[in-house]
């Protein structure tokens, strides 16, 4: 993966599902290889009934490993957002590391960003243990809720400035503690509704331009 700078001027935090891929493609996995369990389960982790920590193991350890290498064949066909290269042209220009924080499994997000993974600087994800006949999901970054807390990754990285982009509420507890927060779907709702500054997207083109048209604001936070 990329090497992160010693000192940049910012870093930008992003989810993946449905931020930088153009669907929601954990969901369409979880729907295609473990249909029953996501029809028990889903509705009880919308409602809120289930935790994301204990809902997605409960879906994801009934599909067999054997299949594992389709679900990652799925995802290396997964469509990312417009724009996404481009934007890590100008993060590149611009000495901005980024960081890829998701609750999906590890080897699947490496399927997707697979020409791109020696530019990210990091990637943060639940793993996924194959040596048995079902998917075994492990997690480093879990708290009570999530398999991955996102604000507790964001908040070990001692920058000038912390750039959020996400779209889901999954994101709203790292959108609170961003200094600029870029913001689509749920998310950017979700912050309308409690008043809080974002700027929406619905292509990385636009996260981009506002990069480019601030980059003296970030080179004056370095120093």
């Amino acid at each position: 993966m990329g090497n992160m700078n010693t000192s940049p001027p910012a870093v930008v935090f992003s989810d993946f599902d449905g931020t930088i891929t153009q669907e929601e493609t954990f969901s369409l996995l979880m729907r295609e290889f473990a249909p029953e369990a996501s029809e028990r389960m889903v509705p009880r982790l919308l409602s809120g009934e289930v935790t994301l920590r204990d809902g997605v193991p409960a879906v994801l350890e009934t599909i067999s490993s054997s299949v594992f290498p389709a679900m990652e064949k799925r995802m290396e066909e997964a469509p990312l957002r417009a724009g996404f290269e481009e934007f890590l042209n100008t993060l590149d220009r611009l000495g901005i590391p980024l960081v890829v924080l998701s609750g999906s499994i590890e080897p699947l997000i490496m399927a997707a960003l697979r020409p791109y993974r020696n530019r990210i600087a990091r990637i943060v994800a639940a793993k996924v243990d194959l040596s048995g006949p079902f998917l075994k999901i492990t997690s480093p970054y879990a708290d009570r809720d999530e398999l991955v807390y996102k604000p507790g990754i964001l908040l070990s990285f001692d920058v000038p400035t912390r750039i959020v982009v996400g779209d889901s509420v999954t994101d709203f507890s790292m959108a609170r503690m961003g200094d600029i927060v870029f913001a689509r779907s749920l998310l950017a709702r979700k912050l309308q509704e409690e008043g809080r500054d974002y700027r929406p997207f619905e292509t990385f083109f636009e996260i981009s331009n506002y990069l480019e048209l601030n980059k003296k604001t970030f080179k004056e936070s370095r120093r």
